[in-house]
C-alpha cells in the first residue's frame, strides 16, 4: 500500500514535506510500518492489482491517495490525473474521487454541495422529507445550519444543563456553555444531523480548533466502513482546514494549513488510531440523548475511547 501511494503521488518528488509527513505517520500509527516515503521505492498498478484483490483494500488505498493530494494548497492535474488512472486500473469508483476532482476543477460550490450529500448529512436528508426541501431551497448550508427554528430541540438541548455533573450530558452543555454556542434548533446554529459530531468532540476529548475538527473527522472515518465517512474526512475536513481549497458551509474558509504545523500529522495519525480502537461506530445515527445521564467516563470505557499518544494541549474542555 505504501509503495503503491508512491507511485501514485510522489511523481519527481513530494510537493509539500507534510505530504510523507503524514503518511509516515498514519503508516506507522495504524500498521507499526514505519518508512521514509521520500525513498520508498515505488510500486506498479500492475503489482498493487495483483497483491491487492479486495476491493474494500483497494478503495482505502485511493482513500490514502486522495488524503495525500488534499494536503496540498492546489491540486495540480498531473497528480489528480496521475490518481484517476490508478483508481480506474484498481476498479475503485466514489463520490470521494468525484468531490475531488470537483475542487481540483475550482468547482468549490458543487464540491461542497457533492461533499454533504454523500457524507454523513446527506443520510439523515434521505430520512427528513422537510430536511430535503430546506437543502433545496438554501444550498449547502442546511446540511450544516439551522435554518428553521425548533423549539422543542433547543430545549432538549438546554436541557442538557441538568444531567449528573460528570455524565455525557452535561459535560455536552458545558462544550456548547463554555463556546457561547447557540443550542441546534436556533437558527443559526448547528443542525441537528451536525450536532452529532458534537458528542464525539465530547467522548473522544477534541476541542474546536481547526486541528481539533480535523482530528474529530479522522477518528471517526475510522470507527466505521461506511464509505462517506472517508468522504467526509478527507474532502471535508483537510480541505477546509488544511489547504484552505473548499467553504465549510458552517465556518466559511479556513486557509490554516494546519497539518503544516509542529505535531499536525502525528495528531491525525493518532486520531486515526484511536477511532479504530473503537468499538462504537461514530458515524452513523445514535440517539446520544439516551445515554445523556450515564457518566462520560463509563462510557468511554464501554466503547473502548483508548487514550491519545500524542501530546496535545487542545481538549474540548480547554480550547474555547
Amino acid at each position: 500500500m505504501a509503495a503503491a501511494i508512491v507511485g501514485a503521488c510522489r511523481g519527481s518528488g513530494w510537493a509539500l514535506d507534510v505530504q510523507p509527513r503524514l503518511l509516515g505517520a498514519i503508516f506507522s500509527a495504524l500498521f507499526d510500518f514505519k518508512a521514509d516515503f521520500s525513498s520508498l521505492p515505488a510500486a506498479t498498478m500492475d503489482d498493487v492489482a495483483a497483491q491487492l484483490p479486495n476491493a474494500e483494500e483497494r478503495r482505502e488505498l485511493v482513500d490514502l491517495m486522495l488524503m495525500s493530494e488534499l494536503c496540498l494548497h492546489e491540486l495540480p492535474p498531473e497528480l489528480s490525473d496521475s490518481i484517476d488512472r490508478w483508481a480506474a486500473h484498481l476498479g475503485v469508483t466514489g463520490p470521494d474521487l468525484t468531490v475531488a476532482r470537483e475542487l481540483a476543477r475550482g468547482a468549490q460550490a458543487r464540491a461542497q454541495f457533492d461533499l454533504y450529500r454523500n457524507g454523513f448529512w446527506g443520510a439523515c436528508a434521505e430520512m427528513d422529507p422537510a430536511f430535503t426541501a430546506l437543502v433545496e431551497k438554501n444550498g449547502a448550508r442546511a446540511f450544516a445550519m439551522t435554518i428553521d427554528p425548533d423549539p422543542e430541540e433547543s430545549a432538549r438541548w438546554a436541557a442538557l444543563e441538568h444531567c449528573p455533573p460528570g455524565s455525557l450530558g452535561h459535560s455536552v452543555w458545558r462544550f456548547y456553555h463554555q463556546r457561547g454556542f447557540a443550542y441546534p434548533g436556533t437558527p443559526g446554529a448547528v443542525s441537528k444531523a451536525e450536532s452529532h459530531h458534537d458528542w464525539v468532540h465530547v467522548l473522544a476529548d477534541y476541542g474546536t480548533s481547526p486541528m481539533g475538527e480535523v482530528e474529530v473527522g479522522a477518528f471517526r472515518m475510522t470507527t466505521t466502513d461506511d464509505p462517506g465517512a472517508a468522504l467526509t474526512f478527507i474532502a471535508g475536513q483537510l480541505a477546509f482546514y488544511q489547504g484552505g481549497i473548499m467553504p465549510s458551509a458552517l465556518t466559511g474558509l479556513h486557509p490554516d494549513h494546519i497539518l503544516e504545523t509542529p505535531g499536525g500529522p502525528e495528531r491525525v495519525a493518532d486520531a486515526l488510531r484511536r477511532g479504530r480502537e473503537c468499538t462504537f461506530d461514530t458515524y452513523h445515527a445514535f440517539d446520544f440523548f439516551s445515554v445523556a445521564s450515564e457518566p462520560l467516563e463509563a462510557l468511554r470505557e464501554r466503547w473502548n475511547f483508548v487514550p491519545k499518544s500524542v501530546a496535545d494541549s487542545s481538549s474540548w474542555d480547554s480550547d474555547h
